[in-house]
């Protein structure tokens, strides 16, 4: 039988707190048959882990760029980076810097395949523990083993996603092809998500509700009940968003909203306390579905300050960013008269000093200097060209010199995102301000909810009909999200990235003046010229895949 390649441990998965090996860091010899694969609870496990390392997602998956640097959030120092591709307009069917087709089916495939081989797993598991370990063994086993199979499908709905929101309607395939079939045609966009949606409730009760405490805390990191329905949650509240539904529909607004009401209803998760700190966090209650990461520091030698040694540069926050943080006495900067703009980050959101680096701010352990001829300035090779860093994520304590490294922490669904896709999908169905029968809270209370997080403590957003509170929505998600790769796909989904991308990108100019102080000018220029066509809202299909289906798959419009 033809060899396997069954894994690849380019990237590290979700890992352990402390010393712990992480659940993840397995090898299996890729020399193995498929039949000798599927003959070993080891090896069938090892497949398992496999099928996680298919999920798309990092802080440098662009050469050392952030998706965030494709929309306003932020741009990258580096001018040649392939995330510029999106902003000058140059990708397309046969270049895309984050073409994911080829990935989402390969994990498609192996969750499939993985279905098929294991449904015989409890003679696979006999046969493999009477001779080592006994029916202790057997019940351990076949009882992990079930929960992979339903992880699997979990998984697999996952990758449907990232395929949709990227492509639209893409094609449904749900056992293992041999290479001999015919091309199978798009299914459309509505009937992708309804087969996650449908995957995700038939799978979610074979789910673990927590790996926490289970097996001394080793599989940490593994899909649970609470992913199942925040991604079913999240898939709904797209397909319910005027991208894939122009003329509007409530029901799919009520659909969306059930979905994260359920979430909310497993009573599980909570708010982190500390935003800040959150980000560096091994675990928290708050995560729902997240990926360690090996050590290392790429992040910050692409993320620190120009001035500190080892720093190459990287994301900038842009002052459209920046300018999106509200005072702290919940109005914009241009509705409080007790905004100073030349004192700008005293009185603000305190989200903005935990997430973004502003001039004059005590970062390791001296004052960042991002004005004209400061350290961390113009002038600097790689500086910043907004006048701001990126703090998010970053392990402020690493010594790159040193070589220092630390584990970070992708996450891929946390709570406050449920909270806020109940808030818009609740108040696209109800109003501000309706409770059902049998929902928890408003979407206004659930908007509030995030608001009024412990160490950020943001006023109640008390007034405003649908319209005022769905901008107010919107906004939350560009700040308590920021950086998380959500801009792209909501300003894609609300279809505002016509306006929202190719509005200018600003930066802040910062001169010091002779008696310390500062001086801040806010160009009205853009410093990066953006390009958009509606074609975008969708990514191409790769045109090798369309030139493989001989006719069969269509291209999307007018790529």
């Amino acid at each position: 039988m033809k060899k396997m390649k069954v894994l690849q441990y380019a990237l590290v998965l979700t890992a352990l707190a402390g010393c712990q090996k992480n659940f993840l860091d397995r090898q299996l010899d890729t020399n193995y048959t498929e039949d000798q694969v599927f003959s070993s609870v080891n090896n069938i496990e090892s497949f398992a882990v496999g099928i996680y390392a298919m999920l798309p997602a990092g802080f440098d998956r662009f050469g050392g760029g952030m998706l965030s640097s494709a929309t306003d959030e932020s741009v990258h120092s580096g001018l040649v980076q392939d995330v510029q591709r999106f902003n000058n307009g140059s990708w397309n069917p046969f270049m895309n810097p984050d073409e994911q087709w080829v990935n989402m089916y390969s994990g498609i495939r192996k969750a499939n395949l993985f279905l098929e081989r294991t449904g015989d797993f409890r003679h696979i598991a006999f046969r493999d523990t009477t001779t080592q370990a006994g029916k202790t063994s057997y019940n351990t086993d076949t009882s992990n083993i079930r929960f992979y199979r339903a992880e699997a499908r979990f998984l697999r709905a996952f990758f449907y996603f990232e395929l949709a929101k990227r492509y639209g309607g893409v094609p449904l395939i749900t056992n293992t092809l041999t290479g001999s079939e015919n091309a199978i045609p798009r299914a459309d966009f509505n009937t992708v998500i309804n087969f996650i949606s449908t995957e995700l409730t038939d799978v979610k009760d074979s789910l673990r509700r927590t790996w926490l405490g289970v097996f001394e805390d080793k599989y940490i990191g593994r899909a649970t009940i609470g992913a199942a329905l925040a991604l079913k949650a999240r898939a709904l509240l797209y397909a319910a968003s005027p991208l894939h539904t122009p003329g509007g529909d409530v029901a799919k607004w009520e659909a969306a909203a059930a979905a994260a009401k359920d979430v909310i209803a497993l009573g599980q998760y909570s708010l982190d306390g500390n935003y800040r700190n959150m980000f560096r966090a091994l675990q928290s209650n708050e995560f729902i579905f997240e990926r360690r990461y090996q050590p290392s520091n790429t992040l910050e030698r692409n993320t620190y300050p120009a001035g500190y040694d080892g720093a190459v540069g990287g994301t900038n926050p842009t002052q459209n960013l920046v300018d999106a943080y509200e005072t702290s006495n919940g109005l914009t900067i241009a509705a409080d008269p007790a905004y100073d703009p030349q004192n700008p980050y005293a009185g603000r959101d305190p989200r903005l000093q935990m997430t973004i680096i502003t001039n004059n701010s005590d970062y390791k352990g001296r004052k960042v200097e991002t004005f004209v001829g400061g350290r961390d300035g113009q002038g600097k090779p790689r500086a910043t060209r907004t006048g701001y860093y990126l703090k998010k994520f970053v392990d402020e304590s690493l010594d790159l010199v040193q070589n220092r490294t630390s584990a970070h922490t992708w996450v891929y669904m946390r709570y406050a995102e449920v909270l806020l896709n109940y808030a818009e999908a609740m108040n696209e169905a109800y109003g501000p301000d309706m409770v059902p029968t049998g929902y928890p809270m408003s979407a206004r209370a659930a908007l509030n909810q995030v608001r009024s997080r412990a160490g950020v403590n943001m006023p109640a957003v008390a007034a405003g009909g649908q319209d005022e509170l769905r901008t107010r929505i919107r906004n939350e998600r560009r700040v308590e999200l920021a950086f998380e790769e959500h801009r792209f796909w909501d300003v894609r989904r609300w279809r505002t990235a016509a306006q929202v991308l190719t509005a200018p990108i600003r930066a802040v100019n910062i001169t010091k003046l002779q008696d310390g102080t500062f001086n801040y000018q806010y160009p009205y220029g853009s410093i990066e010229t953006r390009v958009w066509a509606d074609k975008m809202y969708l990514y191409p299909i790769p045109q090798t895949e369309i030139n493989k289906s001989y006719g069969v798959l269509s291209q999307n419009n007018d790529w």
